[in-house]
């Protein structure tokens, strides 16, 4: 009995000071959408928003080499980075259009414009950079027009080091892509 109990005690203590702390983050924008918008039912919609499957995991994502990437095991996206980047986007284009964008993909009948966004790469790199790169789609509603794509990529030296810097440095090129997309737009009228 005496040797359960002390193994017992040997193994709460080993397991009590050792654990890495997990942190998680979420991908906003600083600003949330503003109250002062121009009225109406939403013309632009934000479609799909994907991400790389090597990015459809939890953990962020820091290339280690050529061709090689490694997702952190305790620094993690709070929610799929997908959902995040959509909640993302939706935000800083309402900001920067003055107008609320839709979100709602039942609404994609009624939108003039419907915005898809494909992110095939969004992670640090072990020279201390962010990278982000997308291509956009912007598809006219219920128009004949052809749609017209269009390629983003940015990087941004990191501030510090740290993945709170990564994370950072991350928000700051979604947010360079959410103005890439707005200019993209076309006026209303």
């Amino acid at each position: 009995m005496r040797t359960f109990a002390f193994g017992c005690a040997v193994l709460l203590v080993a397991c009590g000071g050792s654990a890495p702390v997990r942190t998680q983050y979420l991908l906003r924008a600083a600003r949330p959408p503003q109250a002062a918008r121009v009225a109406g039912p939403a013309r632009i919609g934000l479609g799909r928003v994907a991400v790389a499957p090597y990015l459809d995991q939890p953990g962020i994502v820091v290339e280690t080499g050529a061709r090689e990437v490694r997702p952190a095991q305790n620094h993690r996206w709070a929610e799929p980075l997908s959902d995040g980047l959509r909640l993302y986007l939706w935000t800083a284009l309402s900001n920067a259009l003055g107008e609320d964008v839709g979100l709602d993909p039942a609404d994609r009948d009624r939108w003039d414009y419907v915005v898809d966004v494909f992110v095939e790469r969004f992670h640090g790199t072990a020279s201390g950079e962010a990278v982000l790169v997308a291509v956009f789609r912007i598809e006219p509603g219920a128009a004949a027009e052809p749609g017209t794509e269009h390629p983003f990529t940015g990087s941004l030296a990191l501030a510090r080091e740290g993945y709170d810097a990564l994370v950072d440095a991350e928000v700051a090129l979604a947010g360079q892509l959410a103005d890439a997309i707005a200019a993209a737009l076309p006026r209303r009228r």
